[in-house]
């Protein structure tokens, strides 16, 4: 701008002028500073603002979630087994009560064959006889009694009966005399033995005793060889026989 008149700086602007469009440009720039410094206001300092962008937010459907338990089906139970009846036992056939025979007087006391030892002491031939010389020995704890004849076998070396006095062979009477065993008594016999017409037996030959009363039976150890008897009586059935027993 271009002023003139008198009284002033030739061909310029009065000082005055110009002082106040210094100011007004001053107050002009003031002014936009204030208003610009107004309308941003700063964030503070140690502010911090968390965005999300839909890739972190949305669900995977393709990812199982972390942390779940995932449960097995639960096994089918296997049917327990039918148990098979049990079978019922067929009752025992009950046995009729043994009712044991009363031992007749003459038996009671006598000794058993569990009770004694048959020995042979020595075998003798008069030519057509053989005789065996034999003992009876207690060899239980407890006495018992001997009395009578026994009944005697003559038995091979085979163990089978050649010769058997028969049931009459063994007598016992009431006249006859009771002999007490003690626990090692002995008493003492002799089987006769005659008319073999046989052929010649199995050795070694020995001597059984069978107890009256069914009270058991005693078979000696053979004594070697035994004589065997003659055959003196053709046709005719060997023959055996004791004495009583004697202490």
């Amino acid at each position: 701008m271009i002023y003139s008149g008198s009284g002033g700086i030739p061909g310029g602007v009065s000082l005055a002028h110009r002082s106040a469009g210094v100011a007004a440009l001053i107050l002009a720039a003031l002014l936009t500073a204030a208003c610009g410094s107004s309308a941003v206001s700063p964030s503070p300092a140690n502010t911090f603002v968390a965005t999300t962008s839909p890739s972190d937010t949305a669900p995977d459907s393709s990812a199982t979630p972390s942390g779940t338990a995932t449960t097995a089906p639960a096994a089918t139970p296997t049917p327990a087994a039918t148990p098979t009846p049990a079978a019922t036992p067929t009752p025992a056939p009950t046995k009729a009560p043994v009712v044991a025979t009363p031992l007749p007087p003459l038996a009671i006391g006598l000794c058993t064959g569990a009770q004694l030892k048959l020995t042979i002491i020595s075998w003798q031939n008069d030519g057509s006889i053989s005789y065996a010389h034999i003992t009876a020995t207690n060899v239980s704890s407890g006495t018992c009694t001997m009395r009578g004849k026994p009944r005697t076998q003559i038995v091979d070396g085979k163990g089978a009966i050649i010769a058997d006095a028969g049931s009459a062979g063994g007598e016992i009477s009431t006249g006859d005399p009771a002999y007490t065993l003690a626990p090692n008594g002995v008493v003492y016999d002799i089987a006769t033995w005659g008319n073999w017409c046989k052929s010649a037996p199995t050795q070694n030959v020995a001597v059984a005793v069978v107890m009256p009363f069914s009270l058991g039976r005693l078979v000696a150890k053979p004594l070697g060889a035994a004589p065997i008897p003659s055959c003196y009586a053709s046709g005719t059935a060997t023959t055996l026989s004791a004495e009583a027993w004697t202490p």
